[in-house]
């Protein structure tokens, strides 16, 4: 997977954004092909969990706080706030090639 630091800066392909949720909310991440997502937690818990196709919980994590979680595999995340929860995103969407 290559990753462009000068992509980054024109803000191709990427997407950031504050990941804020009350206590018990839930946000939906998903991912593509290519793609890949990080998110920091500065404040608050949550728990990220990734469904298989048709079986149980195949990921289920907590991030610490300031600690970046990547994302690399394809695919529906849940993050479920367990306090409130103020943090940031970045999503890379796959490549156009």
């Amino acid at each position: 997977m290559k990753f462009s630091m000068l992509d980054l800066f024109a803000s191709r392909r990427h997407q950031f954004g504050a990941l804020v949720l009350m206590r018990g909310e839930t946000f939906l991440e998903t991912i593509e092909d290519g793609g890949m997502a990080v998110l920091v937690v500065l404040r608050g818990t949550a728990a990220i969990s990734r469904q298989r196709a048709g079986a149980q919980v195949g990921l289920h994590l907590t991030p610490r706080r300031g600690e970046p979680v990547w994302l690399t595999s394809p695919g529906t995340y849940c993050v479920v706030a367990k306090d409130h929860v103020v943090g940031l995103r970045m999503l890379r969407t796959g490549d156009d090639s």
